[in-house]
């Protein structure tokens, strides 16, 4: 009696095919939108409210370091 060859399987070529598919499928759902977004007027009004929030973090904290540096 022969005994039954296990299938083997390349989990590392599963693992590395699931990623490419995932990224290219991501990679054209994000073109999609920036494309739909690029139709869109640009200015302030668009950005969401995360993005307003850290741009004014960001204009306090160059004000502060001006202040710091250059006033005191």
């Amino acid at each position: 009696m022969t005994a039954k060859k296990r299938k083997v399987r390349n989990r590392a070529r599963d693992v590395i095919g699931d990623y490419y598919k995932t990224n290219t499928q991501y990679t054209r759902e994000n073109r999609e939108r920036q494309k739909e977004q690029e139709k869109k007027k640009k200015g302030l009004k668009n950005w969401s409210p995360t993005e307003k929030l850290y741009l004014t973090v960001i204009i306090l904290g160059l004000i502060g370091i001006f202040f710091r540096y250059v006033v005191f």
